[in-house]
């Protein structure tokens, strides 16, 4: 009878460890969030703003639009909350986002100004560009949650 219960005990043991480690958790764990803000015809610098969500590290990248001899690029990096992170990857389902259109209306018309949302998970990415203030339909609680993300972290100090 002991035998029965270790094996039993031995068995359910190994089916939890294994569960744990299920290839969704790990892939969901290489998911990389691009995204960011552009105003062509703006002068100076902060025109272009690009930020790189991979986990709870945010990197932004701040930059002109304008061509010039001595660019003025400027890089910085913060976190975000473990259950920030979460939410922005239950809301990222690159499956879906992957039937988007690249472009969306008129980004950056009459210098109105173009977001971007890249999703990418291992080799597979795809990119949507949308007019500055807009949304991408399905996926609005994502464009919402990364408006969010980006306000509180918009500046390199």
């Amino acid at each position: 009878m002991k035998t029965i219960v270790v094996a039993v005990l031995f068995i359910v043991g190994l089916g939890r460890c294994t569960s744990s480690l299920s290839p969704q958790s790990s892939v969901d764990d290489d998911l990389i969030i691009r995204t960011g803000t552009r105003f062509g015809m703006c002068i100076g610098t902060q025109c272009v703003k690009d930020y790189v969500f991979n986990g709870t590290s945010v990197t932004l990248t701040q930059k002109n639009v304008q061509p010039r001899a001595q660019s003025t690029s400027q890089s910085c990096q913060s976190t975000i909350s473990a259950t920030n992170w979460q939410s922005l990857k239950a809301n990222a389902n690159l499956d879906a986002f992957s039937k988007k259109d690249t472009i969306i209306g008129c980004p950056d018309c009459a210098d109105g100004g173009a977001e971007y949302i890249e999703l990418q998970l291992g080799e597979q990415k795809h990119k949507v560009t949308f007019p500055y203030g807009e949304t991408i339909p399905g996926f609005e609680s994502l464009v919402s949650a990364l408006r969010s993300q980006r306000e509180a972290t918009k500046d390199c100090l």
